[in-house]
């Protein structure tokens, strides 16, 4: 049977997140021989080599990046069993830490907010914005429960629950050609000075996805890194985009000179999911939030 601790496993993710035997001991409060000793009997454990320490910078070995995904899923769940073992009997009476991209947050967490605090009183529901590779990331390493993202996305490591779909419509000054049709398709915007967000946000890649290639004409000159700013830029001529409807129904185009189309491509809309561990003890609770957000928050979309 192996002996492998807990506290061998937090001390091998401190180095893997350090980078360093010093840096790891220092962050953990241990003193650096310590440490070391505690990888090697891990290692012994093993019966294998985790880290590479003959070079001047300790170097991961392919035994060592498979273990990392193992120790993290094994922490991860151990942390989780206290609060899983109360929400048992009382499901989403604790804490739940959630992300949320950019192109949500703003539009959907004022609907989200109360109507959870009104369906889980007894609910510590925590929110952290990010784009959606850092928030995957965190929900590998269990500093986060769930996330709400959007794809297409590859999603495929982790359970989701679809919680809605968010048709793309397209944004136009009044005064444009297109303003006034019933509807846009891809080939109607070929030749449009085309507005996306910066590279790294998923709705930038949704877009496109919805257009069916890259846009002839897309600015290489304007970095957006929000919706609002896309809609300022509309609002003063640069080009045209697509919006969520998610955003455009909060108002993002209130008060502006611009008017909205629907969008009649082959992909019109994004779709809005829960993530979560595809091995987390309270997967349950997950499902159940998800619900929630379907039904209470997402019906106006």
């Amino acid at each position: 049977m192996l002996n492998i601790s807990v506290r061998q496993l937090h001390y091998f993710l401190a180095l893997v997140q350090a980078g360093s035997f010093s840096r790891a001991a220092e962050a953990i409060g241990v003193t650096q021989s310590t440490l070391s000793a505690a990888i090697q009997a891990l290692e012994a454990e093993l019966g294998a080599t985790l880290i590479d320490r003959t070079g001047r910078r300790m170097q991961m070995l392919p035994a060592g990046e498979d273990f990392l995904a193992r120790a993290r899923d094994i922490v991860a769940l151990i942390e989780e069993l206290p609060e899983h073992a109360r929400q048992a009997e009382r499901p989403l009476t604790t804490r739940l830490r959630m992300g949320v991209i950019p192109s949500i947050a703003p539009f959907l967490l004022p609907k989200v907010l109360p109507a959870t605090a009104k369906a889980f009183p007894e609910l510590q529901l925590t929110v952290r914005e990010g784009l959606t590779r850092s928030l995957l990331e965190s929900l590998r390493s269990g500093t986060l429960d769930v996330a709400l993202v959007a794809r297409p996305y590859d999603l495929d490591e982790f359970e989701i629950a679809e919680i809605g779909r968010d048709p793309f419509l397209l944004a136009v000054r009044r005064d444009h050609a297109l303003a006034n049709r019933d509807s846009v398709e891809a080939s109607d915007i070929d030749d449009q000075p085309f507005l996306l967000l910066e590279t790294g946000h998923c709705l930038r890649e949704h877009v496109m996805a919805a257009i069916g290639s890259k846009p002839a004409q897309m600015s290489g000159d304007v970095h957006a890194t929000s919706i609002m700013t896309l809609v300022q830029l509309v609002q003063f001529g640069m080009g045209v985009t697509l919006l969520p409807q998610l955003a455009i129904k909060a108002g993002v185009t209130r008060g502006t000179d611009l008017s909205v189309v629907p969008y009649e491509g082959k992909y019109n809309f994004r779709s809005l999911v829960l993530a979560w561990r595809t091995n987390a003890a309270r997967r349950n609770e997950f499902q159940l939030f998800a619900n929630h957000l379907r039904s209470n928050c997402l019906q106006d979309i």
